[in-house]
């Protein structure tokens, strides 16, 4: 997410998304009440009603919005709401509109009471983020992608440039070519922070470099090997086709939010106390300092009454008062809907406290 401009005074803030995760999390953090400002068209009416000509008009609006919609697996967020600042020309003042945000589409936001600590702070830690990075390697040449909602991008390929299969010398070059294949991808992994490391290709090749790889990437990056029938541009494409890959990219980014519903889980049955759930009772908890880690389901952080998202604000502030780990979960998780019989907030607690029996006598 590009941030153009903070403006405190005026609870403003305007943003250029870059990626549909970004769009995802504008849809969590755009709420009934704010006011949305962005470039749109509309159809305006010349003449007299039902007997002039109508056309679609680019112009820049301000609504109030009413509701948002956001899809899985589209890159396009709906704002609906009534128009209170545009061209008077148009008369489209007072109006209902539908504004229509996609990736690289620029708004303003405008939080009349001020932005909450907690949504302010999503918005500044989200970012271009990639989906993953492939390595397909064969024994001529070899390719490193970053792989992104947009598309694919090869960031590095080369030759292999291997002896004869006779030559005393092949083995030792296969182990310095693989060695700077490998090194090579670490440094991307540095700089671009992906979720996934794929190695594909034909035989153990993959296997190779992926044995030099793996102790040089940061701790929580997934790291896979898959079977391509070749190495290069061609061998990423194809391990992109295949599908395994955005399998197992939708389980890295669930996997945070499933650990932290296991280990609850385990707790509430071991050791009730040192869990919390629902609202009210995560709260006092966190007005205890007692919350460690926090799940939230993330459409509360919208929710149609302005006293549920106030609260769900205090939480959070309050959770990060204290240094708890704050999570957000979505509803199309694997472990969304769970999250949801518990009333939206899980917590795992520091130590044990008596507010389940509290809660429940």
């Amino acid at each position: 997410m590009k941030i153009v401009y903070k403006d405190p005074r005026r609870g403003a803030v305007k943003v250029v998304p870059e990626t549909t995760d970004d769009i995802w999390i504008l849809s969590t953090v755009i709420q009934p009440g704010d006011l949305v400002r962005a470039r749109t068209v509309r159809e305006v009416h010349f003449g007299e009603r039902g007997s002039g000509r109508s056309s679609r008009v680019p112009m820049t609006l301000t609504i109030r919005v009413e509701k948002t919609e956001f899809q899985a697996f589209t890159t396009r967020l709906r704002i609906r709401g009534l128009v209170v600042e545009g061209p008077e020309k148009y008369g489209v003042l007072g109006k209902y509109h539908t504004i229509s945000i996609d990736v690289g589409r620029e708004l303003e936001i405008v939080k009349p009471q001020g932005w909450p600590h907690a949504l302010l702070a999503k918005l500044e830690s989200s970012g271009p983020q990639p989906a993953a990075v492939i390595i397909a390697v064969d024994y001529d040449e070899y390719a490193i992608a970053v792989v992104r909602d947009q598309g694919v991008r090869v960031l590095a390929e080369g030759s292999l440039h291997l002896p004869g299969k006779d030559d005393p010398l092949r083995e030792e070059r296969m182990k310095e070519a693989l060695t700077v294949i490998a090194k090579t991808a670490a440094g991307i992994v540095e700089r671009e922070r992906p979720l996934l490391v794929v190695v594909a290709g034909p035989g153990n090749l993959k296997d190779m470099v992926a044995e030099r790889l793996r102790h040089m990437l940061p701790q929580g990056v997934k790291l896979l090997t898959d079977h391509v029938s070749m190495g290069g541009h061609a061998g990423v494409l194809e391990e992109v086709r295949r599908g395994v890959m955005r399998e197992a990219l939708r389980e890295a980014a669930a996997i945070r939010a499933e650990k932290i519903v296991e280990e609850f889980e385990k707790l509430l049955a071991r050791e009730p106390e040192r869990v919390a759930y629902t609202l009210d009772i995560v709260m006092e908890a966190a007005r205890m300092g007692a919350v460690e880690q926090l799940l939230v389901l993330d459409e509360l952080l919208h929710h149609p009454d302005p006293e549920v998202r106030s609260r769900v604000d205090e939480l959070l502030r309050l959770a990060d008062s204290t240094r708890a780990e704050i999570n957000f979960v979505s509803m199309e998780a694997p472990v969304g809907a769970k999250v949801k019989s518990l009333g939206g907030v899980i917590a795992i607690l520091r130590y044990p406290l008596q507010l389940q029996r509290k809660a429940s006598s």
